[in-house]
């Protein structure tokens, strides 16, 4: 049986999938080219308690990137609050592609889960991706919370 259609198929099936996220670049060196989960169904990310998603950030620095150091903050009226990453090593959530060449398109991915305990609110996620000399990516997201 020939497998390469119905993978052919899968593949642009899972493509289709891919929601781009409403975002705001706050201050990034690099260039921002999509903000996009496989998990969410809307541009405004409804994160339901209890469940994971996986946040994906496509970028090309303006310089090359020999180490490269994710944060997370939700930002609760104007204040940010970091939350811990379970891999703030970048390089090894882009696929331990350092060094990157400046202009060279990379993706960073990251899996977090929505605990129970989180309360049912609007927030605003911002990634940060650190190089050695500058803030490479800054992007924030809103995020609903549910439950």
């Amino acid at each position: 049986m020939n497998l390469i259609a119905p993978l052919l198929l899968l593949t642009i099936l899972s493509a289709c999938y891919s929601v781009d996220l409403t975002h705001k670049d706050c201050g990034s060196a690099g260039q921002i080219v999509r903000v996009f989960s496989d998990d969410c169904a809307d541009p405004v990310c409804k994160a339901k308690k209890g469940k994971s998603y996986q946040i994906q950030i496509e970028f090309k620095p303006n310089t090359d990137v020999t180490k490269l150091t994710a944060s997370l903050y939700g930002v609760i009226s104007g204040i940010p609050i970091p939350f811990p990453l379970p891999q703030p090593d970048a390089c090894v959530s882009c696929g331990n592609v350092c060094p990157i060449s400046a202009g060279t398109e990379t993706t960073y991915s990251q899996a977090l889960k929505v605990e129970p305990a989180y309360p049912a609110m609007k927030i605003v996620s911002r990634w940060v991706l650190q190089s050695q000399d500058s803030k490479t990516v800054c992007v924030e997201i809103p995020v609903v919370i549910i439950s």
